[in-house]
């Protein structure tokens, strides 16, 4: 016999009852007894709020054989929720019809013991008031079991009574299931009170059906037919490509170059075989979701604008827009930022040479990104400004030279460099036109690879291409005429204390930057601020671990030229000026002035093998003979401020004042073909290692000759198609193997 009976829960409400038998009174808590008052009664009551719960155990009087019965009442709460234990009105409706054996009393000594979580002394909040609370409750600890929760390593399985937060993360499930299980799926109700969803397949009798428990958010699994009598369909029309991008946004955080192979492997792990337009639509959505949408990323710059100016101070942001009348939105022109730390790194630890480029943006709207770059003390590329233009031209650098001096300068000889300010460029598209009106003390440097390209365009020939690179990079005017025979004189500034000869810095940080070049606006300013401030901090930590007086790359280069110094003869005249013998000429050295007559020591600011072999005879270190600009302390300089982080997009603060609102992408303007995303190369330049070139060799099918097709053949006709290409000896052999063939028959 078993310890405790079944009892029968009578629920009054409203002079009306509803039964629920049977129930195990060790299996039954407190949320089984909530959940089957709301379906019984509150399906049936329009509103759920405002209602207040009434429990208390009750044991009739009635002989042993008799029921045991739980009475619930449930009244209209008013106001505050007052103990309603005097009032005893609900007892008396126990006299119906359907219970005339009942008389309940006060004795609840037996029901205290199977019903515990019911004892009136207990203080039940539904909200607990601290986290301590929240782990002792055990309404709270039994909501959190039946909690659903997604694992992506373990198949969706529902049961009756699991909860979900709302209705959206039980529609979401739901679709997971059923892409999972690979069967169609037919909505009867999708509603947000109710949502009712039987199997596609006839005659199917899965089911399942939810809806909302008393606070009428969380949804719980009220009905559910889990068994299948279709059969499984891979090609699941809830597959759609917004599932698909939600399951990418993760992976392609990881991956952001992910191809549709990538999405179709990814997508097998699911049971999913989208097609090619399902997976390129499900990227794109993808990349939205990471990185922002093109258009709206252009009115988000007012905003981040400001940000900028807030968490940078002193730091420069110009935005310039085309708005011929108030009646029309602004549109997108120009964008100019730089940085306060990146200033204070150039006035203070970089030498007076700038090197400017631009290169062609990827994204929808194009564009291009003119950048300016210097040298550090390291000898390494170190950003200072960086502009958004529509396009390049004298126009667009004109701009950007404006506010290039208006940050930087005044440009003048006062203006607290230690050297002449020179400018490296490629002289095209208007650039060298641009700084020389708006920054005319700067003087020229440009770039000999370009120079080189228009050279060989009109003079062919490796040896004149080897005599141009040879005198550009001759330091003595002696070298560089006997180079230059027939070439136009090229010389160096000794005060600037730099041998580039090719504007490669801003090529390498065009490269360094490549990732960026097709994300929409917001995503690449903001990125390009992340990649500024990284490695800002990185190098000022690698600064402050050297223990050499000068940085690494020039401790490298003294090192090859104290090893080329070898190949000289030294002949002393005094301490500090002697004469060095190289090959079948010889150079005149003076350490006192870091001069000689090959011109590199004054030109690059480092010894020369003709100085160094008189500085190893003197058994000195080649580092004291080495210009400031490489010095540690001037690295150090370079690298000592912080550019200072932003905040996430989600977390900018309401900036109502901030104008425009509305900002417009510049004028979408494409080209005739398909879009370019590859650099245009050089006749003599080489292919990228990455991306080589591929070889397709083009075959006639009217002449068999290679180089045209059929429709570009100025041959006649061949008369055989089938056997016109083939040679004499090839006919033979197959005249004969027919021959052969026809014997064998016979």
């Amino acid at each position: 016999m078993a310890l405790f009976s079944t009892y029968n829960i009578a629920v009054h409400y409203e002079e009306k009852q509803v039964k629920i038998p049977n129930i195990d009174p060790i299996g039954y808590c407190y949320l089984n007894l909530l959940f089957d008052v709301a379906e019984k009664v509150f399906g049936e009551v329009p509103g759920h709020l405002n209602k207040l719960i009434h429990m208390r155990c009750q044991i009739p009087k009635t002989d042993q054989k008799k029921d045991k019965v739980c009475v619930v009442a449930i009244d209209d709460s008013e106001g505050e929720y007052s103990d309603s234990s005097s009032d005893s009105s609900w007892l008396h409706s126990m006299d119906s019809d359907n219970e005339k054996d009942l008389d309940v009393h006060s004795d609840s000594g037996e029901s205290d013991m199977s019903f515990s979580d019911f004892d009136d002394t207990e203080e039940s909040a539904l909200v607990p008031y601290s986290e301590n609370e929240e782990e002792t409750d055990p309404v709270q600890q039994a909501l959190k079991s039946k909690l659903w929760t997604y694992n992506p390593k373990v198949e969706i399985e529902f049961k009756k009574g699991e909860l979900f937060t709302n209705v959206d993360a039980f529609r979401a499930a739901l679709k997971d299931y059923v892409i999972q299980k690979g069967f169609p799926i037919m909505r009867l109700k999708n509603e947000n009170s109710r949502v009712t969803a039987v199997c596609g397949v006839e005659g199917c009798k899965w089911r399942i059906h939810a809806s909302p428990v008393l606070d009428s958010m969380t949804f719980m699994i009220k009905t559910y037919q889990g068994e299948h009598t279709c059969v499984m369909d891979r090609k699941n029309t809830e597959a759609t490509a917004d599932w698909i991008a939600k399951k990418l946004v993760l992976v392609r955080r990881i991956h952001p170059n992910m191809s549709t192979k990538g999405v179709e492997a990814e997508m097998i792990k699911y049971g999913v075989h989208p097609s090619k337009w399902q997976m390129y639509r499900a990227l794109i959505k993808a990349r939205n979701e990471i990185e922002g949408n093109h258009i709206e990323s252009y009115a988000k710059l007012p905003k981040y604008a400001e940000l900028i100016r807030k968490y940078n101070p002193q730091s420069i942001c110009k935005i310039h827009y085309d708005r011929p009348t108030l009646l029309v939105e602004p549109r997108f022109l120009t964008m100019f930022i730089s940085f306060k730390a990146q200033r204070s790194g150039f006035v203070e630890g970089c030498r007076p040479f700038v090197g400017f480029d631009g290169c062609f943006l990827k994204g929808a709207y194009g564009g291009v990104l003119l950048t300016t770059v210097t040298l550090d003390a390291n000898n390494s590329i170190f950003p200072i400004a960086f502009a958004v233009a529509e396009a390049e031209n004298k126009e667009t650098w004109s701009w950007f030279f404006h506010y290039f001096e208006e940050f930087f300068g005044p440009f003048t000889s006062e203006s607290g460099f230690h050297g002449p300010l020179t400018f490296m460029s490629d002289r095209q598209k208007g650039l060298n036109i641009a700084y020389e009106e708006k920054v005319p003390v700067a003087s020229g440097r440009h770039c000999c690879r370009h120079i080189c390209s228009n050279f060989k365009a009109q003079f062919l020939g490796i040896l004149l291409s080897n005599l141009f690179w040879r005198a550009a990079k001759s330091f003595d005017v002696a070298g560089h005429n006997e180079a230059m025979a027939s070439i136009k004189e090229y010389t160096f500034n000794t005060g600037l204390k730099c041998d580039h000869v090719t504007n490669n810095c801003t090529e390498s940080f065009n490269a360094w930057i490549g990732e960026f070049r097709g994300k929409p606006i917001l995503t690449l300013v903001d990125g390009l601020r992340k990649k500024f401030m990284k490695k800002m901090h990185k190098r000022y930590q690698k600064g402050c671990m050297l223990t050499t007086a000068i940085t690494p790359k020039m401790v490298g280069k003294l090192q090859k030229i104290g090893q080329a110094s070898r190949q000289c003869e030294l002949t002393m005249a005094s301490t500090n000026v002697f004469e060095v013998g190289d090959m079948n000429r010889s150079y005149i050295v003076n350490l006192s002035a870091k001069t000689c007559d090959c011109g590199a020591f004054q030109i690059s600011g480092l010894p020369c093998k003709h100085a160094a072999l008189g500085i190893i005879y003197k058994r000195e270190k080649l580092e004291s003979y080495c210009e400031h600009w490489f010095s540690r302390d001037k690295y150090l300089k370079t690298y000592s401020s912080m550019i200072h982080p932003i905040p996430d997009e989600k977390m900018w603060p309401p900036m109502p004042y901030v104008t425009p609102v509305i900002v417009l992408p510049p004028p979408l303007r494409r080209a005739p073909g398909r879009p370019k995303t590859k650099k245009r190369r050089e006749h003599d330049e080489g292919q990228s290692v990455s991306q080589p070139k591929r070889h397709c060799y083009i075959k006639c099918g009217n002449c068999g000759s290679f180089g045209h097709n059929k429709r570009s053949c100025q041959g006649a006709p061949v008369q055989n198609k089938k056997n016109g290409n083939r040679t004499t000896g090839q006919q033979v052999l197959y005249v004969l193997q027919l021959l052969l063939n026809v014997i064998i028959l016979y």
